[in-house]
């Protein structure tokens, strides 16, 4: 239905947006849903190839500096002044399968005021797995096939969300989760609010470029860097997934303010204790290795 706008957000991965977009060409859900790419300020061509190949496909440019987070607000804040009755969000790189998003869209009409999103499934090798996209607090979920299960959070590779959520808690909070978190913290705000999200098992989307697991301490600290490098990288920049301000905002979403606090300091010293370990572990290679 044409009151449904599918909101993709996309920075420099030109390739795994086409592919995307032929994908809902090739389901159909090109020509039934508004299509609406943020392209955050991609330098690859991504918005020229877009206009070249799907001329019926809104963009909307960013300055780089949106992140996921960013860019899905500002998706939906264009497709709600074009009066759309549901959002769905999509990552380019998850490929709904055929009626997917259509199912989501008839559970939404079904279940007035009610948050969908379908199992999602990732390659193991040459198998294809269901991946956990929801959770009860600290309880990762995943339906089964022929399962609804309802949740309180959930991933954001591909959701479905009635205007009546957007009408009521607004867009996603960019400026306190930026990139990481932005989704989990908006359904779980959603969801405290009175509205329910649901894991539907018979629908299914396939994320083709795997997930992507939080990079582990040890990978941000290579030889060359400085130990005001690292410490930058690690816990200030938008895309790291320990950037210290997300994560503060974060526990106080989940857990409160008092119980929140607590939390993120025991986690700070936890996390600071790395940093040192791996930065004198960093300082000393080089030492060690001229004698």
């Amino acid at each position: 239905m044409k009151s449904s706008y599918i909101v993709i957000p996309v920075h420099n991965r030109r390739t795994t947006t086409l592919n995307c977009l032929e994908h809902l060409s090739q389901s159909g859900d090109m020509q039934r849903y508004y299509i609406v790419v943020v392209d955050d300020g991609s330098t690859d061509g991504t918005a020229d190839a877009i206009a070249a190949n799907y001329p019926d496909v809104t963009v909307l440019a960013g300055t780089g500096d949106l992140w996921w987070t960013g860019a899905i607000a500002l998706g939906m804040e264009y497709a709600a002044q074009q009066g759309a009755e549901f959002f769905i969000w999509l990552n380019d790189d998850c490929l709904p399968a055929v009626g997917t998003i259509a199912g989501l869209v008839e559970f939404m009409q079904r279940h007035p005021g009610a948050i969908a999103a379908p199992t999602c499934l990732t390659w193991e090798g040459s198998e294809l797995v269901k991946h956990h996209n929801g959770a009860n607090g600290r309880m990762s979920c995943v339906a089964q096939p022929g399962e609804i299960i309802e949740v309180d959070s959930m991933s954001g590779w591909c959701v479905g969300i009635p205007a009546t959520v957007f009408a009521q808690i607004g867009p996603p909070d960019a400026w306190r989760f930026p990139h990481y978190s932005g989704d989990d913290t908006y359904i779980f705000r959603a969801t405290k609010s009175g509205f329910k999200a649901y894991l539907i098992g018979s629908l299914e989307v396939t994320l083709v470029g795997g997930v992507h697991d939080l990079m582990g301490f040890e990978r941000y600290f290579r030889p060359g860097l400085s130990a005001v490098d690292t410490f930058g990288a690690l816990f200030w920049n938008k895309k790291s997934p320990y950037r210290l301000p997300t994560k503060f905002f974060y526990f106080i979403e989940r857990r409160g303010p008092i119980v929140g606090a607590a939390l993120f300091v025991s986690k700070l010293i936890l996390w600071l204790m790395q940093w040192i370990k791996y930065q004198l572990r960093l300082w000393v290679q080089p030492h060690t290795a001229h004698i």
